[in-house]
């Protein structure tokens, strides 16, 4: 039998600190996906303020170590009135900075659940062993969600404080090139995130805090890390690149719409950048014309995609419009041509 005392007062101060901002907007608590960049944009309308909190802030190390929770002090700046509005929720998908750049961005939460096809996993911290820890009658349970707890095999031998914040990744289907066959790795998801509310020297238990996919034993846990917003198109990329898709961010699903992830098979080494923007095309194919002649059919567009992240290889890309019912699917081959802004 399992048997885990859970403060209640821990847990609403874990709630309550993660999603509160304070009325008189002089000091925020750090959520994910927040970087000094978008606070700054948030409340002094300009992003060129970020050193300035980071100077209020001196116990943060860099601005890649916002730790969600975290109490930051935002600094009267002379000439400049803080915005006193609740920070907007929820940032994800694609945005434009208000007042000072046309220039979208993409947002640091996007790109951190954005996952990857590869064969060199994320270097495991630890894993989550028991689900469902609270409920001694759920030994059943596959698959936990937001708010339910879990153990983890690390605890205070590995550091681990009550606090402490993981990135969890499920390591997914091994995915093989549509064309030569050969193995490319596995499809790695970034399944949620989890916080430690209680830990002894050989494990602990988190509670899952954000969810994307089902949260399984097994999965594999990363410290979580922000990271910096990345502009879109900020300088020339590569044009006209025949690539395949390789698989989906959902895998329950058999075709994509917008705002969905896909993994593509190009990377780095083909030119391929965070920020790129394209326009995706289908490839068109021959047709025997009633005069006897073979045509070959116009490429089709399909959507407009923006590379999220890469790999030497691969790559993953957010689908931010669709242009045609002819939805994609996993072995299709296309081509990605340049979009102007």
């Amino acid at each position: 039998m399992k048997s885990f005392t859970v403060s209640l007062t821990v847990l609403v101060l874990l709630v309550g600190a993660a999603f509160s901002v304070t009325d008189a907007a002089r000091t925020h608590y750090v959520r994910y996906g927040d970087t000094l960049w978008e606070l700054s944009i948030y409340y002094y309308n300009t992003p060129f303020h970020w050193e300035d909190i980071l100077s209020a802030n001196p116990f943060i190390v860099g601005v890649e170590y916002l730790q969600p929770g975290t109490e930051l002090i935002l600094p009267d700046i002379s000439g400049v009135t803080i915005t006193q509005q609740a920070y907007a929720s929820g940032n994800s998908g694609v945005y434009t900075t208000s007042g000072t750049s046309s220039r979208p961005l993409l947002s640091s939460l996007t790109l951190a659940t954005a996952g990857m096809v590869t064969s060199n996993p994320p270097d495991a911290a630890g894993y989550i062993i028991e689900l469902n820890v609270e409920d001694e009658e759920m030994d059943f349970v596959t698959e936990v969600y937001p708010g339910d707890l879990v153990a983890l095999d690390i605890g205070q031998n590995q550091g681990v404080a009550i606090g402490s914040v993981y990135t969890i990744y499920a390591v997914g289907e091994e995915v093989r090139h549509p064309q030569t066959g050969l193995i490319l790795g596995n499809v790695v998801r970034v399944a949620g995130v989890c916080r430690v509310i209680d830990t002894s020297a050989p494990s602990s238990i988190a509670m899952i805090e954000h969810a994307y996919i089902p949260v399984c034993a097994g999965n594999l846990l990363v410290p979580y890390t922000s990271s910096a917003p990345v502009p879109v198109m900020a300088s020339a990329v590569v044009d006209g690149i025949d690539a395949y898709v390789l698989a989906f961010r959902d895998p329950d699903l058999e075709r994509v719409y917008s705002y969905d992830v896909i993994y593509i098979d190009r990377g780095a080494e083909d030119g391929l950048r965070s920020g790129d923007i394209f326009n995706m095309y289908k490839y068109g194919h021959e047709v025997l014309s009633p005069s006897g002649s073979t045509v070959m059919t116009t490429d089709i567009p399909v959507c407009e995609l923006i590379i999220l992240q890469t790999g030497t290889s691969t790559s993953s890309a957010l689908i931010t419009s669709i242009s045609t019912t002819d939805l994609m699917c996993i072995g299709d081959r296309i081509e990605l041509i340049r979009k102007q802004l």
